[in-house]
């Protein structure tokens, strides 16, 4: 099967449900065998009275499967993921980074792929699923099970198989019995058509605003205001929600508006003060890190689409206060056209952030892009302040 789902809706967690519940003793009816049949014990205890043997619907998370599977460390669950080359010689896989994967999952099932690559690498490597891995679930999913009657193979993104899927082709169409493949994936024009053709497609929503926003107020003990504004800027995704919580919206709107203010001030012919604002503020964008900019790039196309519907007569739900403010005033400057070429424009640099360009020489080039795009409209500065 596929489970499809955007970033952050959960479709990893939705696998490793499925694979628990697969797995799980109650409700394949192992459990409930060994119950029936047990004698008393020689020291005299009772005999354990037989559990209720009506089928489960989902898994207990009781048997020892369940904690095994709750652990990641069930024998006959087997997990891929991108990995990256350096940590042993030879094509890197997944068993070799299995350790940082459970600790990984543990700590946050809803991660991103960009998460989770930095979790093994400082190096700002892109991650690979190669076809040595897959000759290693071929060689996985051909042996017999250890413990359940199901084995189980959770690839995880599988977008980064590219080409190499054409592998696994012959045993996704053709499995030994017992066999289960569960691939992951957030964007599916990226997975090819004879590995889409072969399996059975389930798609996820993205979360709900008043989920994420009563997750958020149980983890991080926020007022329901607070909790529900942060909920619909993540869209339904709850590992940017995670992000936003801990602080990251507040620098994101603050940076933002900083930016902006610097590239309309820019366009006039007294530019020295903002020039000397944006090497500081290019200074800064570069020392937070590639996610970071990434996530501050995913805002920035956020708060454009906001303003976008302001400019357009239309309301926006998701702003409130100083943002909204400040979408108003970046609405009177907004058309169809510069928002189409402020939104190609970030997109691209997000491209670019993603393969390791230089930051300060990116962030300074877009800066004059974005004063540039915005030149034909005549606007006072200090109302942006």
């Amino acid at each position: 099967m596929m489970v499809l789902g955007p970033e952050g809706s959960g479709g990893l967690p939705m696998a490793l449900a499925i694979a628990q519940n697969l797995v799980c003793e109650r409700r394949s009816g192992k459990k409930e065998e060994t119950d029936l049949f047990a004698a008393p014990s020689m020291f005299g205890d009772p005999a354990p009275v037989a559990q209720d043997t009506a089928p489960l619907s989902d898994a207990c998370g009781e048997c020892p499967a369940c904690q095994k599977a709750a652990k990641f460390i069930h024998p006959d669950i087997h997990y891929t993921f991108p990995v990256v080359s350096g940590k042993k010689t030879g094509p890197p896989v997944s068993a070799d980074y299995i350790v940082e994967w459970r600790k990984a999952l543990t700590e946050n099932p809803y991660m991103n792929v960009n998460d989770w690559l930095g979790q093994i690498t400082t190096e700002n490597k892109q991650g690979n699923i190669t076809v040595n891995e897959c000759h290693e679930i071929i060689k996985g999913m051909s042996l017999k099970t250890f413990e359940s009657k199901y084995k189980i193979q959770i690839i995880w993104m599988a977008e980064y198989l590219r080409e190499a899927g054409n592998t696994l082709l012959k045993i996704i169409e053709e499995p030994p019995a017992d066999t289960i493949f569960i691939l992951v994936v957030e964007n599916i024009e990226l997975i090819l058509t004879t590995v889409i053709s072969r399996t059975q497609l389930i798609k996820l929503p993205a979360i709900e605003d008043a989920d994420l926003a009563a997750h958020l107020r149980t983890q991080f003990e926020i007022d329901e205001k607070t909790a529900l504004r942060i909920a619909r800027i993540s869209d339904g995704n709850l590992n940017a929600a995670l992000e936003y919580a801990n602080g990251a919206e507040h620098q994101n709107d603050a940076q933002l508006r900083e930016w902006l203010s610097i590239c309309l001030r820019i366009k006039g012919s007294q530019a020295s003060e903002p020039s000397l604002k944006l090497m500081a503020f290019v200074d800064e964008i570069s020392k937070i890190g590639r996610e970071n900019q990434k996530i501050f790039l995913k805002y920035f196309l956020w708060f454009l689409r906001e303003s976008n519907l302001l400019a357009l007569g239309l309301p926006s739900e998701k702003l409130e206060d100083s943002e909204l403010d400040f979408a108003r005033k970046l609405a009177t400057i907004l058309d169809p056209e510069v928002t189409g070429q402020l939104n190609e424009l970030v997109n691209k640099v997000h491209y670019y952030v993603e393969r390791n360009a230089n930051p300060k020489i990116l962030f300074l080039s877009t800066s004059f892009k974005i004063a540039s795009i915005l030149k034909k409209e005549e606007v006072a500065y200090n109302k942006y302040d």
